[in-house]
């Protein structure tokens, strides 16, 4: 496997895990903090983690064998009816302060990250590319480090 698709693979688990996370849109659309477009698709994935993260596979191998990590990005948005710069929006969102054992602002950083890496892979810049890769396995949400909530996730299915 060439290093271009087995970073393109690596950045559709996290892919992966920032659309899973923003399923918790919906305690924000029913606190009246948010409206629910264009939310809609997001809030019809499972309300149980590991449900969700078994419906969110299926996105997550097509965008593991895209030809670049611009499409492995449009799988998801395709899919979910939301970019990543909406979902930046979403984690910052100030509300999630009521709601702190849900999504918010412990995923903004992740989720700039997977931006920025996006063109990063798709440039070819083997220096920045292994350290927005290394950042992501170290960077922390709310329970923990992201590397360790894919293997718990993985390790459901």
């Amino acid at each position: 496997m060439s290093s271009n698709a087995a970073q393109i693979r690596e950045l559709a688990d996290y892919l992966s895990l920032v659309y899973h996370e923003s399923r918790n849109v919906r305690h924000l659309i029913d606190k009246g903090h948010l409206a629910s477009e264009p939310w809609r698709l997001v809030t019809r994935l499972p309300r149980n983690k590991h449900h969700a993260w078994q419906a969110i596979q299926p996105s997550r191998q097509a965008a593991a064998v895209a030809a670049s990590a611009l499409d492995a990005a449009a799988v998801f948005s395709s899919r979910f009816g939301v970019s990543l710069d909406q979902l930046v929006g979403l984690y910052a969102n100030p509300n999630w302060r009521h709601a702190p054992a849900y999504g918010g602002s412990a995923w903004r950083m992740p989720t700039e990250l997977v931006i920025s890496l996006i063109p990063a892979i798709d440039s070819g810049d083997t220096s920045r590319t292994p350290q927005l890769l290394a950042d992501l396995r170290a960077s922390k949400h709310n329970t923990g480090l992201l590397s360790e909530k894919l293997a718990l996730l993985d390790s459901q299915l």
